[in-house]
């Protein structure tokens, strides 16, 4: 599955590529949309992009500066441009940049399509290629200082950073992390390795981290036992920047650099999944600038809260320290309730969600989030327990809430398709016609 984003300052070229991508199944992609260059950019800061299909003229921002931010993020997005206009120093420019199409509008909608799938061969081809690449690497043995091991280590069990590293016995290990600025850790869990390739798997998981993560992160690295490994990390400076509020605040969101880190550890899960056949599990921490006494503490609850989902048969999981209240609230249950019920517990959240969300935000993304999973791995969970697509089951809501509105209410039809979150009445009556074999207007005028 690939994510999509569109964007363009026109909402009936956006929506219109939106539902044509959206019924196009064989692609399989996430689509997303934007009306501008900023809340592209905002997307982009909290989620994995594949391919970009981007007006080139827009207001403050044009397209050609937009793709210098997105490719800072995820430089492996394939790039596709639309204009109304036939401009040699626009096309010039594109292609300098390694853009893969550049596509009039009155070219209409088949190029554009044509262009996505040629991306999405692309981006088959790449991933082929990164895989077999990283095939060739996993027979080879990442060592590492057993001083930085052990120091780090240290670290996590709460001693002082900075006395530590004032050290004579650490004085010569060359340690990336500032003590003195924000930073974090992250705790991963390996599942589904046989206990033969134990080691050999802890290795590869660690050489796909580390492909996947940006040069925007400083790293350091530990395996704590065959199962479980740890990487303190720290956004550079640049990083933290774009991620700082205006002038008046200019305090650094911590929240959106978290959000950026869950689309990199997507990728991870996704690699490790395909390529080495396991399931990898994260635990985020807080902020530790000025907390790394915290450090420990956190560690053993990040540590039980990912064996509490693997032991229920989450193997994708990405939770944070934030959710250590709904943790302990959750183990209580856990002590009253089997095993099975706490596993449909997750499917009653994820139902309450999207009735709550109806009208607005029912993406994979949001949803994983609001569950702590894998976007991927959230589908096949849930129809694994179900035995229902979860883009079925939001379309049947939606679907259930029209008719419902249309025969109790005296609402338009237009606000109808407002409050249930379509992207336009147009859409509305697409969807609705497909599901009942009539429009919205006729089934109403039948009642």
């Amino acid at each position: 599955m690939y994510r999509l984003l569109i964007v363009d300052d026109e909402p009936v070229i956006v929506n219109g590529l939106v539902q044509l991508f959206q019924e196009q199944t064989q692609l399989e992609l996430d689509v997303c949309k934007a009306y501008s260059a900023k809340e592209a950019l905002e997307i982009a800061r909290r989620m994995k992009l594949d391919i970009l299909v981007s007006d080139i003229r827009m207001p403050q921002k044009n397209g050609l500066q937009l793709i210098d931010e997105i490719t800072y993020y995820w430089p492996h997005c394939r790039i596709i441009f639309l204009t109304g206009y036939s401009e040699f120093d626009y096309v010039h420019e594109a292609l300098r940049k390694n853009v893969d199409n550049y596509i009039l509008k009155t070219e209409g909608i088949d190029p554009i399509f044509q262009a996505v799938q040629v991306a999405s061969s692309k981006l088959d081809e790449e991933n082929g290629r990164r895989i077999q690449a990283e095939k060739a690497k996993v027979h080879f043995q990442l060592a590492e200082p057993l001083l930085k091991r052990e120091l780090i280590r240290k670290v996590l069990n709460g001693e002082a950073a900075r006395s530590l590293l004032s050290e004579s016995r650490y004085e010569e290990v060359e340690f990336s992390i500032d003590v003195d600025q924000p930073a974090f850790f992250i705790l991963g869990r390996i599942d589904g390795a046989s206990e033969t390739k134990t080691k050999d798997v802890a290795q590869a998981v660690q050489m796909t981290f580390i492909n996947d993560l940006p040069n925007s992160f400083a790293c350091e690295h530990a395996i704590l036992d065959d199962a479980l490994q740890v990487w303190l990390l720290q956004p550079d400076v640049e990083l933290r920047d774009r991620f700082r509020g205006d002038a008046q605040e200019n305090e650094l969101h911590w929240h959106g650099v978290m959000s950026y880190m869950r689309g990199i550890l997507e990728l991870v899960q996704n690699e490790c999944e395909e390529l080495l056949g396991v399931y990898v599990s994260f635990g985020i921490s807080g902020n530790l600038h000025d907390k790394w006494y915290t450090s420990g503490q956190q560690l053993d609850i990040l540590r039980s809260m990912l064996q509490s989902r693997a032991a229920l048969g989450q193997n994708m999981v990405i939770v944070n320290i934030e959710k250590a209240k709904e943790f302990e609230e959750t183990n209580q249950d856990y002590d009253r309730f089997k095993q099975d019920d706490m596993k449909f517990d997750v499917i009653d959240r994820i139902h309450k969600y999207i009735m709550e969300h109806l009208s607005g935000d029912v993406s994979l993304t949001a949803i994983a989030e609001e569950v702590n999973f894998n976007p991927s791995y959230l589908s096949r969970y849930y129809k694994q327990l179900t035995g229902h697509n979860l883009l079925e089951y939001i379309q049947a809501k939606k679907l259930e809430g029209a008719l419902h509105l249309m025969l109790h209410t005296n609402m338009k039809l237009q606000e109808i398709a407002t409050r249930l979150g379509f992207e336009s009445p147009s859409y509305f009556t697409t969807f609705f016609k497909k599901k009942m074999g009539v429009s919205p207007q006729e089934y109403r005028n039948t009642q």
